[in-house]
């Protein structure tokens, strides 16, 4: 019996959001940041996500929340998506996924098809400004 460890010893801590009444939950923006979250932890690895991108959004001077700049600047170079493309799918390593239409032409190759509103989307539209959430 003394070889188990203590649980105290083996407890994480996690930090709980604040639960926000139902009639003002911003369910956009829940979406983007869950996305966004899972595609920084699925590229970089939980435990080695950049700071800069462990909390994607900013406020400005007028109250406005935004994408920060470098989150866009790696979906926009598709940096992200290849990174987490490449693990995901277990591309060859000899041949890395590499922008935007790669990532596309991947998940097709698997029966998956990026779409939006039912259209499917391609490189051009992942390179639109300001980004297309």
């Amino acid at each position: 019996m003394g070889d188990a460890a203590d649980p105290r010893e083996m407890r994480k801590t996690f930090i709980v959001p604040a639960i926000k009444p139902f009639d003002h939950y911003d369910f956009s923006r829940a979406k983007i940041a869950c996305n966004l979250a899972w595609l920084v932890a699925k590229a970089f690895g939980t435990e080695n996500v950049p700071e800069e991108l462990r909390e994607p959004f900013y406020t400005d001077q007028y109250d406005q929340e935004h994408i920060k700049p470098p989150v866009v600047n790696l979906l926009l170079s598709a940096e992200l998506y290849c990174r987490a493309g490449s693990l995901i799918l277990k591309s060859d390593a000899a041949k890395p996924l590499l922008g935007h239409d790669a990532v596309i032409q991947a998940l097709a190759q698997k029966g998956l098809y990026v779409t939006d509103q039912e259209k499917l989307v391609n490189e051009r539209d992942l390179h639109k400004k300001p980004i297309q959430m």
